[in-house]
């Protein structure tokens, strides 16, 4: 994995960009538009996603610049939601219209079967012949993209880990088991969140949790912190108590190790009795 974040000082933009061939991922502000334009992937075919609140546009570019395809939306006022944009393609920079085409519709299949996002989409997305093979390669890349956003960058795309999204299904909650006590939830981050939170409830992990928050947002790396940050103009993290709050903006697997980090660094043994 191949992971890059280019930062410009003097204006605060930042563009993050992931690499795992054959797929390259980019996540950026809106406000980096004027950036994106000095980097080479800025001219590569792309399948973009704008966001913003509740909203999300899927998208493609053939034939066209990123960065003038991004433009073009923003200078248009019925956009003005837009906060940020993902968009992922081939790292070589080589994709079809064929590709992008078959890609688009995929997305847009998925974003209305998964997800509770308003899709600003008023169509299913162009689509045009694509042979066996290069199907074959392109819901590759889908999958790799969908690694990095999963694993790596810590993106839940369609919204999935978010609280409201899940029933609660009594035969399949999440369960763990630590110092005689049992904690279920209806969801991963949710059995996250309430183990951190009974571990910070016990007087004797008082004194290590404070030594683990650091000051401000806290981060993939630094799950406990004094503030609430956000991504996209969603928060990033839940407050637990006062001062200390903790990181949730995870992959579902990324939740489960950061249980296991708690654990270990307070020196407690648990047990996951039910994952999903």
């Amino acid at each position: 994995m191949k992971q890059i974040f280019i930062f410009s000082d003097n204006r605060k933009d930042s563009i993050a960009y992931f690499e795992r061939e054959p797929a390259i991922l980019v996540s950026m502000s809106r406000s980096d538009l004027l950036y994106l334009k000095e980097q080479d992937f800025a001219t590569y075919p792309a399948i973009y996603v704008l966001i913003g609140g509740n909203k999300r546009y899927v998208g493609q570019v053939a034939g066209q610049k990123i960065e003038q395809r991004l433009t073009q939306h923003f200078q248009n006022k019925a956009n003005d939601w837009v906060e940020s944009v993902l968009f992922f393609g081939r790292a070589d920079g080589k994709m079809s219209k064929a590709d992008t085409d078959y890609l688009e519709r995929r997305l847009i299949k998925d974003f209305k079967e998964k997800s509770s996002y308003e899709l600003t989409n008023s169509t299913k997305g162009n689509k045009s012949y694509i042979d066996k093979l290069q199907k074959a390669k392109s819901d590759q890349l889908y999958n790799i993209a969908f690694e990095i956003l999963n694993d790596i960058a810590n993106i839940d795309l369609f919204g999935t880990e978010k609280e409201e999204n899940y029933t609660y299904n009594e035969n399949h909650p999440f369960k763990l088991t630590f110092e005689n006590k049992v904690i279920t939830a209806k969801s991963a981050r949710k059995l996250y969140t309430k183990f951190a939170e009974a571990i910070i409830e016990n007087p004797g992990y008082e004194a290590i949790i404070k030594k683990m928050v650091v000051e401000g947002c806290p981060t993939y790396s630094l799950i406990f912190g004094s503030e609430i940050g956000n991504y996209n103009g969603y928060p990033n993290a839940v407050r637990l108590s006062n001062g200390i709050c903790l990181y949730n903006n995870l992959s579902r697997k990324a939740l489960r190790e950061k249980i296991n980090t708690i654990a270990q660094q307070v020196g407690v043994e648990y047990e996951i009795l039910k994952w999903g």
